[in-house]
């Protein structure tokens, strides 16, 4: 068996070897490979605890052996190869499955709870363990998005926006289990298709089908907004009550020339905006101007920030999950592409612990978990949904959340491949 001189490297301090060239065989696979790290690290310290490794060789991960990727990759086996080894993840299994009447559009998950948001016109509050604690009723129509603001105690507060061009903000108090409408937020003249609230828990911001987005207090009073209705517009009998107190926005910012699909708060000064005008906007919240424009070719249907890598993810209607650098003067610069999914990309959310994970979700049917190392192919594709998957989310301990077509919602788990007895 020929040899090939490798030198191995990793960005995790815990299970660096020596930088220098070994000899391994060309025909070796991930698990020789990770005997070979094993080993090295055993002879450096004798307590250690086997650790399944996957390996990266020119940003691919290695599905075969060595010699056989190198040739698909055109990479010279005369030099020195470069490779880089991760802690491997095992494939995420469904674990829960919960369930509401018609096709689920929205997840939002906190550290002990699940927010779904359905077109059965309810949002459902989840334990983490797929129990159903409550279900919040007061639209008229499909709820497009949902989102936490904040919690104190046990009071929460919560965001539903919906196809009746409102969304509602509803304090909801664990221990008596009780939901109660404090506002229904008016302004928008389409459907309300996204929502997200600041990183302080004071505002949030919204987008709809009528191109706009409004900034809105997250604030809670006893006091009602009154709401200037066109004069020429005949005004709409309404069949129920309204829940909780008009509320109208602080400031909306117009620029995009469709609707807007997805929103988020890259920080507490800015906003960031997708749409399906093909652009991607970035906003001053303090003066409401609009500072950079990213655009692509196809419509963004989502659009997801990390704080930790600082890069924009998006998912479009061509398939492909594209990275950003939302601080970048060129505009239409495309740091990397993910192509795997063969329908519209209708959900991407980076991991919140890990700066190279990214879960995304498409009509294809397909949940795929990434490492955006390696960009050819996802880590895992996760085929539990029977129908088209529309949300996706990760809870801060690591659970992967997926909603679809098929009125599911799945939770999976997932960890390191670890044999680590000692930890």
């Amino acid at each position: 068996m020929s040899q090939l001189q490798a030198r191995f490297f990793t960005e995790n301090k815990r299970y660096v070897v020596d930088d220098v060239p070994f000899s391994i065989p060309a025909g070796s696979e991930v698990q020789d490979l990770s005997n070979v790290i094993n080993t090295l690290l055993e002879a450096k310290n004798a307590s250690h605890s086997k650790v399944e490794f996957d390996f990266l060789v020119k940003s691919q991960f290695l599905r075969t052996s060595l010699s056989a990727h190198m040739e698909t990759e055109g990479i010279s086996t005369e030099e020195v190869v470069e490779i880089e080894y991760v802690e491997r993840i095992t494939a995420p299994e469904p674990e829960e499955c919960m369930m509401h009447d018609d096709w689920i559009s929205s997840v939002h998950a906190d550290a002990e709870w699940i927010l779904t948001g359905s077109y059965d016109k309810t949002a459902r509050i989840w334990s983490v363990e797929g129990k159903a604690v409550m279900t919040v009723a007061g639209h008229t129509d499909v709820v497009k998005d949902v989102a936490w603001v904040r919690r104190d105690g046990l009071n929460s507060l919560l965001l539903t926006a919906s196809l009746d061009q409102t969304i509602l903000l509803w304090e909801w108090n664990s221990e008596k289990n009780k939901v109660t409408a404090k506002h229904c937020c008016r302004g928008h003249t389409g459907s309300v298709d996204t929502v997200a609230t600041d990183p302080t828990g004071s505002k949030f911001c919204s987008g709809s089908w009528d191109k706009m987005l409004k900034i809105w207090s997250a604030v809670p009073t006893d006091e009602a907004d009154t709401v200037e209705e066109p004069a020429d517009r005949p005004r709409k009998k309404q069949k129920t009550q309204q829940l909780g107190l008009t509320r109208t926005p602080l400031m909306t910012l117009s620029g995009h020339n469709e609707a807007v699909s997805s929103v988020l708060w890259s920080d507490t000064e800015e906003i960031c905006s997708a749409s399906w005008d093909h652009t991607i906007r970035m906003w001053d919240v303090e003066t409401g101007e609009m500072k950079t424009t990213l655009t692509g070719s196809k419509v963004f249907n989502c659009i997801s920030y990390s704080p930790l890598c600082r890069r924009l993810a998006s998912g479009s209607t061509d398939r492909h999950i594209r990275l950003w650098d939302p601080r970048t003067k060129d505009g239409s610069l495309v740091l990397l592409s993910l192509t795997s999914h063969t329908g519209w990309v209708t959900a991407v959310k980076w991991a919140p612990s890990h700066e190279h994970q990214l879960v995304s979700g498409s009509l294809d049917n397909l949940v795929k978990l990434w490492d955006t190392r390696s960009c050819k192919a996802p880590l895992y594709d996760l085929a539990a949904h029977e129908d088209k998957v529309f949300c996706v989310d990760w809870t801060e301990s690591g659970l992967m959340l997926s909603g679809g077509a098929d009125n599911k919602l799945y939770t999976y788990r997932y960890s390191a491949c670890q044999t680590d007895a000692g930890a």
